[in-house]
């Protein structure tokens, strides 16, 4: 592996990322498209990290594209997101979706989720050729809409190599269904397998949009798998980290306590605000800690750092801001600036659809100004 990764000599622009991801066509909070976009321009975000469902978009290798499509999706607490069906036509909503950024000066960092639909298109998005064609096809519809010098980065597949984005892929190299845990251990034969994705799909795809960043996002576990692979392709390595994802703080908080059913969730929620306000330091180093530890091995490698997705859950809709859980979002931001971190959110949690945190307009937009300033 050379010593220059592909991410060297590429600007790097401050941007504070709203984290629509694919909740934009199923979530009520975004029926008023223009009216969200102004309010995310509002609240000082500068860029969309959204899924514009390129498994949907793409047209298949065999047949006629469909532009209408039936989305199938799981509920996701960490996106205020219920379970839920859909029908769009899915290029003609990315289109305006898109250009309603573009109008409003936002960049766009594009990843997906690969979601189930009614046709069950993300299963075949298995190979590294597959991952390639559909992004490919995603970005030329882009360049043809005349949007591209609006994305900056592609994350060609979100947490690496889980599902539900990896749907596909998980059969093929670990040969077993993807609603299972994926094996602790990975054979060698199985880690070349998965090598094979962040060697190809990015040196493909660079070659076809020389000004488009190529990269993955993976968990705290993925990470370490990753320290066994060659990421030299890779520009970007997009972190998740969050505080609730550590057994610690998830045992001292409650959450692991055998209390049954409803007494259970109404001690979790005073608990952790106790617990923040208490022993709040000690839970910040603890993430700073982990944070430090993958920003290093991300520039061991040559991979911008970008910080996508945490950091601090609440577990009710509170009345007005947690005085803790600010403070604590706020030292975490201030902590990846001083580490040099120019690309992320000021917490995952502030999307349209969690209405206690985007209420405070206020708030996000001084958070987001420090994140575009540096400090």
């Amino acid at each position: 592996m050379g010593e220059q990764g592909p991410a060297e000599g590429m600007e790097s622009e401050r941007l504070a990322l709203a984290c629509w991801d694919y909740a934009w066509p199923l979530a009520r909070e975004y029926r008023s498209l223009d009216r969200v976009l102004d309010e995310t321009l509002a609240r000082g975000f500068n860029a969309l990290r959204l899924d514009p469902f390129p498994h949907l978009l793409a047209a298949p290798a065999r047949g006629v594209h469909m532009d209408r499509c039936e989305l199938e999706v799981a509920a996701d607490p960490r996106r205020d997101l219920s379970a839920s069906k859909a029908t769009i036509r899915i290029r003609r909503g990315v289109r305006r979706l898109l250009q309603g950024a573009a109008d409003r000066g936002l960049s766009l960092w594009l990843h997906s989720h690969f979601l189930p639909d009614s046709r069950a298109r993300r299963s075949f998005v298995r190979r590294p050729e597959d991952f390639v064609d559909v992004w490919a096809q995603t970005l030329g519809l882009i360049r043809e809409w005349d949007l591209l010098d609006r994305v900056v980065a592609v994350d060609f597949c979100h947490q690496f190599p889980q599902p539900p984005a990896a749907h596909g892929l998980i059969r093929r190299v670990f040969g077993r269904s993807p609603e299972r845990p994926l094996p602790r251990h990975w054979s060698e034969r199985e880690e070349r397998s998965l090598e094979a994705y962040l060697v190809e799909v990015p040196r493909a795809l660079r070659a076809l949009f020389p000004g488009v960043r190529f990269g993955v996002s993976c968990g705290a576990g993925q990470s370490e798998y990753l320290r066994q692979m060659d990421t030299g392709e890779l520009d970007f390595l997009e972190l998740t980290l969050w505080l609730d994802d550590d057994p610690r703080f998830r045992l001292a908080s409650g959450e692991r306590l055998p209390v049954p059913g409803r007494l259970g969730r109404m001690l979790a929620p005073p608990v952790r605000q106790l617990l923040m306000e208490a022993t709040g330091e000690q839970w910040l180093r603890r993430l700073h800690d982990q944070l430090n530890r993958r920003l290093a091995f991300a520039r061991l490698r040559r991979m911008e750092p970008v910080l996508g997705d945490g950091y601090l859950q609440v577990s009710r809709s509170p009345a007005s801001l947690p005085r803790g859980w600010a403070a604590f979002i706020e030292a975490t931001v201030d902590q990846a600036l001083t580490a040099g971190v120019s690309v992320m959110t000021p917490t995952s949690l502030a999307r349209p659809q969690t209405a206690w945190l985007w209420r405070e307009q206020d708030w996000l937009a001084r958070l987001n100004q420090r994140i575009r300033a540096g400090g």
